[in-house]
């Protein structure tokens, strides 16, 4: 191998380093800045993610089990945070018209205004950030992160049932 070549592989190594380290940084950051956010009306990030759900569904509702699927915590888990949730007045239970053993939940919209502000400033910091990226840049940051997400969901679910084994 060339010393040219040689050179590029390093740098290339040193980048995929660099962009590992980057990737784990921006997660713990999220993660903090979630729990930050949550903890201004008393929640902590995983009650926050799992509104997030609840409020995200295309129904607008989801039950107990979809839910622990969504986030790939267990049923006990997600019955503690809907019961916090419920508690503190985020969310309701709604029981089947058609099927009175299932039960819904669904976010109270109102009880959320507390929070909206603090998500607001963060999607317009978002829209901020990215307005500096061409078309092409964004593309290719849109292709990243799908595969990002995607590559996420497989590891959660091979993950989960093996947690679910212990």
């Amino acid at each position: 191998m060339s010393r040219a070549g040689a050179a590029g592989n390093r740098k290339r190594a040193e980048m995929i380093r660099a962009l590992g380290n980057l990737a784990r940084r921006f997660s713990t950051r999220t993660v903090f800045l979630h729990q930050v956010i949550a903890q201004t009306v008393g929640l902590g990030a995983t009650d926050t993610r799992c509104l997030d759900l609840i409020f995200t569904d295309p129904d607008g509702t989801v039950t107990a089990g979809r839910l622990a699927q969504l986030s790939g915590l267990t049923t006990g888990a997600i019955t503690h945070i809907l019961d916090r949730l419920e508690k503190r007045g985020f969310i309701e239970r709604v029981r089947d018209t058609e099927d009175r053993r299932k039960v819904f939940v669904r976010v109270r919209e109102k009880s959320l205004k507390p929070l909206l502000p603090k998500y607001e400033a963060l999607g317009k910091a978002y829209s901020t950030l990215v307005e500096h990226y061409t078309d092409s840049e964004l593309g290719l940051i849109f292709d990243y992160m799908e595969k990002m997400s995607q590559m996420t969901e497989r590891l959660m679910a091979d993950a989960v049932p093996a947690q679910r084994k212990e």
